[in-house]
């Protein structure tokens, strides 16, 4: 009857080690799912801000601003950025460092979000600007475009009054027609010429000729010179020079007539040279008055 109790009592002791022990084993087991657990998110919650910073690094070398400021801004962000992400991806992470890292992830990304903010502000006003200049240049190109037009337009007008200047400065000019040559030998004391075709006969030449009507010429005396040219080209019975278009040109005889519009006929004489023989052969008269030739004529001796 004593041996019973004892073993009861055993019984009951191994019963409640055994209790003991499953509960114990029960809360190892719960510890190491914790832990395993607490294990696995660190490294989620470490790899969640690992692609967040990779994300935010992307984000940032696509910013671009011309700003000096805003450079300097984005290039300090970037540095903290790469410090992080090596700190992130080489040191074994625990809750204390996770919630360092959110926090400076935190402020990264509130600065990310002003440097965006007042590059997209820029880049308005850039677009503002550059709207601005493109119409500027639009303007300023029809304004140079009016103006060569305006020069194209005063150059043909310039053109147009000097050709009507010259038109009208051609009309005005005397015109010499009807020129009639003849060598004389001599005047007789009555006033009777004696002509000649004879070349070595002659001593003077006889000019005749016309001035033709002309109501828009300028009235008053007109200065006519003479050149005549012997079959070599020489000038004969040369009197002086003037200057023709900047040229000098040998005459022989200056004839100084009195117009008044109307049609004029009118002699001059030439008077050889002492000595002076002519040449066998044809001569050629010219005419020039204020720079301009206005008649010729030819003639031959025999």
């Amino acid at each position: 009857m004593i041996i019973k109790p004892q073993t009861y009592n055993l019984k009951l002791v191994i019963i409640a080690l055994l209790t003991m022990l499953c509960a114990l084993g029960l809360y190892s087991y719960y510890n190491y799912s914790s832990l395993n657990q607490y294990k696995n998110f660190l490294v989620d919650e470490n790899a969640l801000i690992e692609a967040e910073l990779n994300q935010l690094s992307m984000d940032f070398n696509a910013l671009k601003t011309n700003n000096q400021l805003l450079s300097d801004r984005l290039e300090q962000s970037k540095i903290k950025i790469i410090r992080i992400l090596d700190s992130v991806k080489h040191i074994t992470p625990d809750i204390k460092l996770l919630n360092h890292y959110k926090k400076q992830l935190q402020a990264i990304k509130l600065e990310n979000s002003k440097i965006l903010e007042l590059v997209n502000q820029l880049n308005k006003e850039n677009k503002v600007l550059q709207e601005e200049a493109r119409l500027a240049d639009e303007a300023l190109d029809k304004t140079m475009l009016q103006s060569k037009s305006l020069k194209q337009q005063n150059r043909a007008l310039s053109k147009l009054n000097t050709d009507y200047l010259n038109e009208i400065d051609k009309a005005k000019m005397i015109s010499i027609s009807d020129i009639y040559v003849e060598g004389v030998k001599r005047i007789t004391n009555s006033g009777n010429i004696k002509t000649t075709t004879a070349a070595k006969r002659v001593k003077m030449l006889n000019i005749c000729y016309t001035v033709a009507k002309n109501d828009i010429a300028t009235q008053g005396k007109k200065e006519l010179y003479f050149q005549v040219l012997d079959p070599k080209n020489n000038v004969i019975a040369y009197k002086g020079d003037i200057t023709i278009s900047d040229t000098s040109l040998m005459y022989s005889q200056l004839d100084v007539i009195n117009y008044n519009n109307n049609s004029l006929q009118t002699c001059v004489f030439i008077n050889l040279s002492d000595n002076e023989i002519l040449l066998k052969g044809e001569y050629y008269i010219t005419i020039y008055h204020d720079n301009q030739l206005i008649g010729s004529a030819k003639t031959t001796f025999n």
